[in-house]
């Protein structure tokens, strides 16, 4: 199933209210809770730039790292969550920024274990980045398919 705008028609949604009604699939979640967790890892990263006295990179750090914590209040915090479907609340515009790092993060790990593919990418691993990269495309779509609604469409 992908991310998908179930409302009958599209509507302009202002870029600081949440995405229209745009949800995920459960396996979907679990393919970008497991990335996002795994991103979630580097939250240390924040120390070492304030210890490096550089607070422009310990500020773009923390922007990131606030950004994925959001996105799990959505996606929960438990790796069983046994929703069917998982609705995504966060501003349109937020949630473009992740769905595109995460698509990225997706699209070079794809890239990582394909090159290595006979003696570390294991295909299971392929699997979960393409199902994000999928996922996060959906989602993009979604959000501009809100912010943008066309010209056959009612003022």
């Amino acid at each position: 199933m992908a991310a998908q705008n179930p409302t009958s028609g599209r509507r302009a949604v202002p870029s600081d209210l949440p995405a229209d009604h745009i949800e995920i699939a459960a396996h979907q979640r679990d393919a970008l809770y497991g990335l996002v967790v795994d991103r979630l890892s580097g939250v240390g990263d924040i120390s070492l730039a304030l210890d490096n006295k550089d607070y422009a990179a310990a500020e773009r750090i923390a922007t990131r790292f606030g950004e994925d914590f959001r996105l799990m209040r959505d996606l929960g915090w438990d790796p069983s969550d046994d929703r069917e479907t998982v609705e995504l609340t966060l501003p349109p515009l937020e949630l473009m920024r992740i769905a595109k790092r995460l698509r990225d993060d997706a699209r070079g790990g794809i890239a990582g274990l394909e090159e290595e593919r006979d003696s570390v990418g294991p295909p299971k691993f392929i699997e979960g980045y393409r199902i994000v990269r999928e996922t996060c495309e959906d989602i993009l779509m979604a959000v501009l398919a809100d912010l943008d609604p066309g010209e056959d469409e009612p003022a």
